[in-house]
């Protein structure tokens, strides 16, 4: 074989060698993009659906019935003509009728103040010099 066809048979078998690159190098990239609009599509088919279920909180929330249960859940309204009833266990009505209110908001062993009974510029002496000017 001449040296000129070798050349040209190598040349030949460099030219399909990178386009076999192209080829594998542009399938890559298309798979790589199509991967992504997936991504896409999947993220896109959340947040349409997190609209749709905004879109229907919103629609229920100016509704009357929601109106008026949030009226009568959070400000204890009623709509005229009703009667509010509640049902109490008993045993829940003795618990609470053991609890001492002043015990539960102070605590057991609060001490009074050492202040209690003094005017404002006693006190004031009291804080700043720690002496009881009411012996």
């Amino acid at each position: 074989m001449k040296p000129r066809y070798q050349y040209a048979l190598a040349l030949l078998i460099l030219i399909a060698v990178y386009e076999m690159y192209l080829i594998v190098w542009y399938k890559y990239r298309d798979f790589q993009i199509n991967a992504y609009i997936g991504v896409l599509n999947v993220e896109n088919s959340k947040i349409e659906s997190n609209i749709d279920r905004k879109k229907r909180y919103l629609a229920y929330v100016k509704t009357n019935a929601y109106l008026d249960r949030m009226a009568k859940s959070s400000q204890n309204r009623k709509n005229p003509g009703e009667d509010a009833i509640f049902l109490v266990d008993e045993n829940v009505v003795k618990n609470y009728a053991k609890i001492d209110v002043e015990r539960s908001i102070v605590g057991e062993n609060r001490k009074s103040s050492p202040t209690l009974g003094m005017s404002n510029r006693e006190k004031w002496f009291y804080y700043v010099l720690k002496i009881d000017s009411r012996e």
